[in-house]
């Protein structure tokens, strides 16, 4: 009948508008629907092949006064499970991998529980170590055998580790060969099907790999707990680490521009900024690098020292359907959960400007968030992707805002960096043990090109030529 913001089929079809962005998607039009439809709905979002889902749950259903009774299902029944590969599974795999020398492991993000095994396996045999983007920080990034980021933002000496020369087979665990993963499926990488095993207990993960030398559908912890006995691999008593170099660079992964991480002169440099903070943070110190140029920095430059106790990685990203912004939110959110532990929040200044005013629900609730600014007053992603491509110039550029500024107005305590030295002089430390939120509008050099040479070789496509950075 026309009622503000109607979300029904005769007026805005919400159910229509999430169809293709959710794993489930419905509609509960009777109060008999909900509990069903809200188990369904849940063992969509947490089954082996996880992701959002949607009710549409109509205002007069939710005023409708039900009986409280005992929910009828086992949500056991319906959440992730991890699927029992078969033995002739683990024959094939131990057939394939038991004569190997050099083998590459490319660490997904589905293999959490599984990293033990993954770390004793690559130890035992002295096999290469790399994680997909979102996969970072699984594997501890000390490791002597870590080869650094495969894929979107990723580092040369990963692209290096899956060349032929390197990497009789790559065994790919607990991800899905897209375009981010894969950097754009570079050929120059040498990720051919003909090398290349993989493993998930997620079925849209082996989607994409049906050429493949194996496909294998299973737990990758319990198939890498029966290939170690096969194999005989023992996990030993401490994993094998490293230490920086003397100028306090990696010395098992090669960055594109180390020289820039160590360099303290103003403007701020990027490189150097995400390489700093990641020293200083805590290891339970959750990170969340926005869209745009705030997550290309943050794979290449930000350094993991290791997992949370359950396993799951402190980095996170979101690659696909997010936006920019939603990094400000979800460090809320996590925040809200992290039971006082901080969280850091990395955006840019585009980013804040659409979403920024969301650090006021920090405030509110009194949650323990780091929210960095990189203010260089443009849309770097979108200026650097448009040189790089040969592309005209235009519509990057933003007014100069003082974001610390804005967050006094809005009662966040806040402080402007322009420099190292600003920088060193805010204490850290103490901002993050302190409940409440906080917010940095730092500088930065907005010359500096963030590591997107690969996504524009894609964009470009190759008839062009090489993109270089």
């Amino acid at each position: 009948m026309g009622a503000l913001q109607e979300g029904s089929c005769t007026g805005i079809n919400t159910v229509q508008i999430f169809d293709d962005c959710t794993r489930f998607n419905t509609l509960i039009s009777h109060p008999a629907q909900l509990e069903r439809k809200l188990v369904m709905a849940i063992s969509h979002a947490m089954g082996n092949n996880p992701g959002p889902v949607h009710l549409s749950v109509p205002v007069d259903i939710m005023r409708t006064q039900v009986q409280s009774v005992e929910c009828s299902g086992n949500l056991w029944a319906f959440i992730d499970h991890e699927v029992v590969p078969t033995y002739e599974a683990e024959r094939l795999l131990y057939d394939e991998l038991h004569d190997k020398k050099f083998v590459t492991i490319l660490v997904g993000e589905g293999c959490v529980g599984a990293i033990d095994d993954i770390l004793a396996l690559a130890e035992d045999r002295q096999w290469n170590l790399v994680t997909t983007p979102r996969a970072k920080g699984l594997i501890p990034e000390n490791h002597r055998l870590y080869r650094g980021v495969f894929g979107f933002a990723g580092h040369f000496s990963a692209r290096g580790a899956m060349l032929q020369d390197n990497a009789q087979r790559i065994l790919v665990i607990g991800t899905a060969l897209d375009e981010v993963t894969t950097g754009g499926w570079d050929q120059s990488t040498g990720l051919d099907r003909k090398r290349l095993v993989h493993i998930s207990n997620n079925p849209d993960h082996l989607s994409r790999s049906t050429s493949a030398l194996r496909c294998i559908l299973g737990s990758p912890r319990l198939l890498l707990k029966r290939l170690n006995r096969r194999l005989n691999v023992k996990k030993p008593e401490r994993w094998d680490l490293c230490e920086l170099s003397a100028s306090g660079l990696p010395t098992n992964y090669a960055l594109d521009s180390g020289i820039a991480c160590i360099d303290k002169s103003r403007p701020i440099k990027p490189q150097a900024l995400f390489w700093y903070l990641s020293q200083i943070v805590g290891d339970t110190t959750r990170v969340y690098a926005d869209s745009g140029s705030s997550y290309l920095w943050a794979i290449h430059y930000w350094r993991v020292h290791k997992s949370l106790e359950n396993g799951r990685s402190p980095f996170h990203i979101g690659i696909g359907f997010s936006s920019m912004g939603w990094a400000i939110g979800a460090a809320v959110g996590a925040a809200a959960g992290a039971q006082g532990e901080p969280v850091i929040c990395i955006t840019g200044d585009g980013s804040a400007l659409m979403s920024g005013q969301e650090v006021t629900t920090a405030l509110q609730e009194n949650l323990n968030v780091l929210f960095i600014v990189l203010n260089d007053s443009c849309l770097g992603m979108v200026k650097h992707g448009q040189a790089l491509g040969g592309a005209e110039a235009i519509g990057t550029e933003l007014p100069k805002v003082n974001f610390a500024l804005m967050a006094e107005a809005m009662g966040v305590q806040a402080y402007s960096v322009h420099s190292f030295t600003d920088l060193e002089q805010v204490d850290l430390e103490h901002l993050m043990m302190q409940p409440g939120p906080c917010l940095l509008d730092i500088h930065v050099d907005s010359s500096e090109i963030p590591p997107m040479g690969n996504r524009m070789r894609v964009l470009v496509g190759s008839s062009q030529g090489e993109v270089h950075v």
